[in-house]
């Protein structure tokens, strides 16, 4: 029988969640900016329970794609047009009605780390809130290609977490670089389901355990 969860190639283009693995956990956006409120509408704020949210993107009226790791309980809600963690009038607030993490998500090595969420109502479009359209086909990212990565995590080593949301510009790295022993070492191994980007010079990265965030290829 063929095994469903075998290694398979990166099928999202243009959105990608991290799959990138630290050594340790974090949830950071480093080297990044805060971005212009409401310039990223179709980033949404997932609030999990007090003090601890993710961040996915909008794909549909009432679908957003997040990352596996974030669980999903009965209270958590999901928040549209937000460009702070805090209330603002922009926000659009929704309840889950079910959660679809990916079945073959490793919680160990955090492969497969994909959810989508189906929320009880559609959201309205406007200026605030748009969906970010999926590519129709799947292609492997090219080393060299600029993404961007965006989300609500810290924006240094040792700041706390950012109220509003940020962005930095990173470029995928040939697997290869990734995996060898100057940098993961395959520890863990960057496989050919998975994304190895950020700044070979440092300084330009995310990580995440509790604020997961979406790239975003830049054209």
């Amino acid at each position: 029988m063929r095994n469903a969860c075998g290694p398979r190639m990166p099928s999202l283009a243009t959105l990608l969640l991290l799959l990138l693995i630290p050594e340790g956990g974090c949830e950071r956006i480093i080297g990044g900016d805060t971005v212009v409120p409401h310039s990223r509408r179709y980033m949404a704020l997932l609030n999990l329970s007090s003090n601890n949210f993710c961040a996915g993107a909008l794909i549909a009226k009432n679908w957003v794609l997040t990352a596996a790791h974030c669980n999903m309980g009965k209270r958590s809600k999901v928040i549209l047009g937000a460009h702070s963690i805090n209330k603002e009038p922009e926000q659009q607030i929704f309840t889950v009605k079910k959660a679809f993490p990916y079945p073959c998500f490793d919680k160990y090595t955090l492969e497969g780390d994909l959810q989508l969420v189906r929320l009880k109502k559609k959201a309205t479009i406007n200026r605030n809130v748009a969906i970010l359209h999926l590519p129709k086909k799947g292609d492997d990212v090219k080393p060299g290609t600029r993404c961007r990565v965006a989300g609500w995590g810290r924006f240094d080593n040792k700041s706390s977490s950012s109220d509003t949301l940020r962005e930095v510009n990173i470029t995928v790295i040939d697997r290869k670089i990734c995996n060898d022993a100057k940098h993961y070492n395959f520890n863990p191994v960057i496989g050919l389901n998975m994304i190895c980007a950020g700044d070979l010079r440092g300084g330009k990265d995310s990580c995440n355990q509790l604020y997961s965030s979406g790239y975003a290829k830049l054209k």
